[in-house]
């Protein structure tokens, strides 16, 4: 075996189609990485990963195997060398696998060149060394089980015929079948089960998986079983006669039966080796426990799809990945369908599509394109649409917050995707839909004041309005209450009721303004005082873990007011001013409710503080100012001549006020070892101690609250977070629906929003002005090694046979 792998060898090196074979792979390789612009590109792309190569390579491989293998047992029954060969005192298979080591050799050393890129990428990073090398070589795994089946396809080729370019085109042909044919049939629209099948048999569906880095116990025994079989069956045709023995016929249909039931059978297990530095392709304990729980198919019809950049190619891939690995765990199965709106060639049908796609809640993005004719603007479509047991969801995976580059934006979705898959599958998987209440009573926000939010929370919850003494005689029916901006002081049997509702288990959010400013008095250009406000709160929220401060705070990070600095009797001339009352505050990054959000538009906001006592409260402040704030005590006078006479910047010295906290644990009642005679209430019915909950604190009520124009009929409702000076809206009512999210959550499916993945960026200023060093050196290098090393070995060759 030795001999013949040695012999196979040298033949290779020692002819010319070998190197053009190698030089032809390096010089496209080379080109297309580097040179020619496109998804593989890898400066153009801008991210520190060889992913290019992995998904470039599939390609090459299909002209580079067949050339190196074309000539394996072709060239041997062409010069009659086959019969002689098989005279040896070896097997049929030891001669088959002798060739088949030697051609995985040889697709290893055309591969050793490439080495270069992943260096260059490696130096190329910002910070240097910043790629995933555990999901490069894990990658480069992959690439070899590829070979593998690759050359054992073109060994089963080049012994069907004696003629290399015949044994190259079968070789190419059967290859590119097996790599995408059946992908090909896959998705013509055949019955579902016929569909996944073709997909198992397809090469592509259990590479993806490799070339990101994962090793699949499945797809690792598909490439070994595959290459076995290709093996097998070449050895029906190596001696003339094999295949007309009715004993190898029954041993080949045993052998394949037997892989077939071993490749069905791999597929109930599952164990991956995820070998990427911040195992971005493994699925959490709850993820996994949930999709186990999955009792209807699932369908995931998913909008992502045509040329997308390579941002949104890696959240494509994301989400692909997520959901076949929940598909593993699923008793049922999750089918994916890949829709592009453009690919609907009628115009009118296409835009009809789209609003459909809108009105479900899929939010579209502007996406500039690259064409031949110039630069295209279109829409895409980052979302899905998942249907479950006759109900529908739509996910939105693509998140903005314009405090963010372009490129962090894209690495917090591909962050959020097992998320907000969960959280999706959970909705509609959910049999009972959870209630969220507002409370009456207070003078609280109206249902025109809080419609906005109420409206984005109606598609997961049941929204109500409850008064207090509701809230005591049905308490089961409100699992969330919000308290939306009071303004009127709680009455202290009001305050029992909502008291007792947290012992049992309720969650909260409050949401109060400590001190009351009359916006009347200044939108008339006057000043206006800013007096505490006394709602008879304090003592119940201090018992729970927090002081709400009777102060107003001004920060540098803030919003903008439109002014008209015109001079009397001339037009208007309107200028944008800091409203330092206006402060964009900073959701924490530190708790799974904040994290990754756009800063949250308010007004008239004031602090907080986290009281200690109480071991069995975890507190957590989740919203805060900027690192450039300040306390203004009231009461005090709120002027817009503050506009033109600013506070000194120094006086901005004050980091990260605290605005929101939340509380976890188990909470002491307020009312605990009180007389409650006089409120009509035994003593023996108070409880004093709550079951574990959660409640959510904000000292800003107007944080809920969208602009209503009441002169409109009915009233025109303004989006929550909305600014009408910059146009810009903020992360309110996500923060808020993250904050409904977590309050509902005892499945742990929030604590996903923790995960995270570093960013891997090329170094964009090495890039600008070094590129085409590094273009020159990864193409023309390469071809060089290769050159040299073919010029070396036949001159020691040539050299050796003369002294000989």
């Amino acid at each position: 075996m030795y001999s013949l792998f040695k012999k196979e060898i040298k033949t290779f090196f020692g002819s010319l189609i070998g190197y053009l074979a190698i030089l032809v792979f390096l010089l496209v390789t080379g080109l297309f990485l580097w040179v020619f612009p496109g998804a593989y590109n890898i400066p153009d792309n801008g991210y520190a990963t060889l992913e290019g190569l992995f998904s470039l390579a599939p390609w090459l491989y299909l002209f580079l195997v067949p050339a190196i293998t074309m000539r394996f047992f072709a060239d041997e029954k062409r010069t009659g060398t086959l019969e002689i060969l098989l005279t040896r005192p070896l097997s049929d298979f030891q001669i088959i696998f002798a060739k088949f080591l030697a051609g995985m050799v040889l697709v290893t050393l055309s591969l050793l060149p490439t080495l270069l890129y992943f260096l260059s990428v490696y130096l190329l990073g910002n910070p240097v060394g910043s790629i995933d090398t555990g999901a490069t070589w894990g990658s480069f795994f992959g690439l070899f089980f590829l070979a593998a089946i690759y050359v054992a396809i073109g060994i089963f080729a080049s012994s069907l015929t004696d003629n290399q370019i015949v044994s190259f085109i079968l070789a190419m042909v059967l290859s590119f079948i097996f790599y995408l044919g059946f992908d090909f049939i896959a998705s013509s629209g055949i019955p579902f089960l016929l569909e996944q099948i073709f997909e198992w048999f397809s090469i592509n569906n259990h590479y993806l998986s490799a070339s990101r880095g994962v090793i699949d116990l499945r797809d690792v025994i598909y490439f070994a079983g595959m290459t076995f079989l290709f093996l097998w069956f070449t050895r029906c045709f190596l001696r003339n006669g094999t295949w007309k023995q009715k004993k190898f016929r029954l041993n080949s249909a045993l052998v394949t039966f037997l892989f077939l039931v071993v490749f069905v059978v791999s597929g109930s297990f599952l164990y991956r080796i995820d070998l990427t530095a911040d195992k971005r392709y493994s699925l959490s304990s709850v993820s996994a426990n949930l999709a186990t729980g999955l009792e209807h198919p699932v369908e995931v019809e998913f909008y992502l799809a045509g040329k997308l950049e390579p941002g949104l190619r890696k959240l494509q891939q994301e989400v692909l990945e997520k959901i076949a690995v929940m598909n593993v765990y699923s008793p049922e199965n999750i089918r994916v369908r890949m829709n592009d709106p453009y690919a609907i060639g009628n115009a009118e049908k296409r835009e009809e599509f789209i609003e459909n796609l809108i009105n479900k809640g899929i939010q579209p993005t502007s996406f500039r394109q690259q064409t031949d004719q110039g630069v295209s603007t279109r829409l895409i479509f980052p979302g899905a649409v998942i249907r479950y047991d006759g109900k529908e969801t739509a996910v939105n995976f693509l998140k903005y917050n314009p405090d963010f580059s372009h490129e962090a934006n894209f690495n917090h979705s591909a962050e959020s995707v097992e998320f907000e898959l969960a959280n999706a599958f959970q909705n509609l998987m959910r049999t009972r839909r959870s209630s969220v209440a507002f409370l009456e009573g207070h003078g609280e926000a109206d249902r025109y004041e809080v419609y906005d939010f109420a409206s984005a929370i109606s598609e997961d919850f049941l929204v109500q309005r409850f008064s207090a003494d509701s809230l005591a005689t049905n308490p089961e029916a409100v699992d969330i209450l919000i308290v939306a901006d009071p303004k009127e002081p709680f009455s202290e049997k009001d305050k029992f009721l909502i008291d007792q509702y947290i012992m049992q288990g309720g969650k909260v959010i409050w949401l109060v303004d400590p001190v009351q400013v009359s916006l009347d008095s200044l939108s008339t250009g006057h000043l206006t005082m800013a007096f505490p406000r006394d709602l008879n709160l304090n003592d119940q929220l201090f018992r729970y873990g927090v002081r709400l401060n009777y102060e107003l705070l001004q920060d540098v990070e803030c919003a903008r007011l439109r002014v008209n600095t015109a001079p009397p009797g001339t037009p208007p001339q309107f200028t944008l001013h800091p409203w330092y009352y206006s402060p964009l505050l900073v959701p924490s990054d530190n708790h799974p409710l904040s994290r990754n959000l756009n800063r949250v538009f308010t007004e008239f906001v004031s602090s907080i503080d986290t009281i200690s006592g109480n071991p069995q409260v975890h507190k957590e402040v989740i919203l805060s100012t900027s690192p450039y704030a300040r306390r203004v005590k009231s009461p005090s006078t709120v002027s817009l001549q503050n506009i033109d006479n600013p506070p000194a910047r120094e006086l901005f010295n004050q980091s990260f006020i605290p605005v929101g906290v939340i509380l976890e644990g188990t909470f002491t009642s307020v009312f605990r070892n009180r007389m409650l005679e006089t409120l009509g209430i035994p003593f023996s019915e108070v409880i004093s101690e709550s079951r574990p909950t959660k409640m959510v604190v904000i000292a800003d009520g107007g944080l809920i609250t969208n602009q209503v124009d009441y002169s409109a009929n009915p009233p025109r409702i303004q989006e929550l977070g909305f600014d009408r000076v910059s146009g810009q809206t903020f992360g309110n009512k996500e923060f808020l629906l993250n904050a409904v999210y977590y309050l509902n959550d005892d499945s742990g499916i929030m604590q996903l929003r923790n995960r995270t993945q570093k960013m891997r960026l090329l170094d964009k200023v090495r890039l600008r002005e070094e590129k085409p060093f590094w273009q020159w050196l990864n193409v023309l290098l390469p071809l060089v090694l290769a050159g040299l090393w073919g010029i070396i070995y036949n001159i020691i060759r040539k050299r050796r046979f003369a002294r000989s």
